[in-house]
């Protein structure tokens, strides 16, 4: 999703994440053909200031963010939209020129949106291209909910310059270009997990549940009668292995999440082309570091499963080691990835 910019100069375009705890901003430059990262941070975001993607404390978060872009001289942005505020749906068009996809779709939305033409905004992408058809992705989310969050970035003194759904970005980020099957993405939040089908390159499903590292170390804190930071403690300590006291508190939970993934990696089979299960499984987000979890993942469903590697699309200078650690990185996916994309947008402006 675009946003107006100005087309005299090339822009340094920061990508933005945000979420109800935290907040991320990375920038990549470009030296010689190669990217290298320029700059990269994150920080708190205080309770109740965003609350399950929209945010209640608009004041408070401009201040948060204005400080930040004076300090790093931000003045245009990437942003990243909360995915479960958003809709994503697959749409077959028929007797369509691809010039007239658009229009199309705007005409079809009340089909698949359950808002008013007049409160969406959207974007697409095209999967496929036939003979009579197009496979094409609608991405759509609240007028009210983005521009909420453009009206923080723009009144904390900063451009955005594009924006699309974190989980989009996550996908850029995390499938490597040259991975032509489906693959599921799993994000472990502090407060969310999201689940990804991405298909030749595409987010195609996402859904997300309210169950995240948070819930883990709740769940550790009131099995074994401590408090959340020793809880926190023990499960980076003890991660997912079986023989842990960790693993016999957090079990409940990590058969829920695995049951869900089964659920929709069921809808998938049930309700895309070829019918197939995602052949390779890539985990992100803090917890996704944690011992053990990779194999239990792997074992519960049935499908190879590793430890993304956010740089996988990102073409480093030969013996480069970026300023983020690996187990750091993988927090970092959905930035990487609209970091990625902004390049793209320096590149044509």
């Amino acid at each position: 999703m675009l946003m107006p910019t100005p087309s005299f100069f090339r822009l340094p375009i920061y990508a933005i994440e945000l979420s109800d705890k935290s907040y991320k901003y990375l920038r990549l430059k470009e030296t010689k053909g190669c990217l290298m990262v320029d700059d990269f941070g994150e920080g708190e975001i205080a309770a109740g200031i965003i609350e399950r993607g929209e945010i209640k404390k608009k004041d408070t978060l401009v201040a948060l963010l204005k400080e930040l872009f004076k300090k790093h001289h931000i003045r245009f942005v990437a942003v990243s939209f909360p995915e479960e505020k958003g809709f994503l749906e697959n749409i077959q068009l028929s007797g369509v020129k691809e010039e007239e996809i658009r229009q199309a779709l705007e005409f079809q939305l009340e089909e698949h949106v359950p808002l008013p033409p007049s409160e969406i905004i959207f974007d697409y992408a095209i999967v496929k291209k036939e003979k009579n058809h197009f496979d094409v992705v609608l991405n759509a989310f609240p007028r009210v909910l983005a521009d909420s969050y453009l009206e923080v970035f723009s009144s904390a003194g900063a451009l955005p310059a594009f924006a699309e759904s974190e989980l989009a970005a996550t996908a850029r980020a995390l499938v490597p270009k040259s991975f032509a099957a489906t693959a599921m993405i799993i994000d472990w939040g502090r407060t969310r997990i999201s689940f990804s089908i991405v298909e030749s390159g595409v987010l195609r499903f996402a859904s997300t549940v309210p169950i995240g590292g948070e819930a883990l170390d709740e769940a550790i804190a009131k099995t074994l009668n401590v408090d959340l930071q020793k809880a926190r403690e023990l499960k980076i300590q003890n991660g997912f292995l079986p023989a842990s006291q960790t693993f016999q508190a957090i079990v409940p939970l990590l058969t829920a999440i695995s049951e869900e993934a089964e659920k929709y990696i069921g809808y998938w089979q049930t309700h895309s082309e070829n019918k197939e299960a995602p052949a390779k499984l890539f985990l992100s987000g803090g917890d996704a570091n944690l011992l053990g979890l990779t194999g239990y993942m792997q074992a519960e469903l049935g499908i190879p499963t590793v430890l993304a590697n956010p740089w996988t699309n990102v073409l480093f200078p030969k013996y480069y080691l970026p300023g983020i650690e690996r187990k750091d990185a993988v927090r970092f996916a959905a930035s990487i990835g609209l970091a990625l994309a902004a390049r793209e947008q320096e590149k044509n402006i």
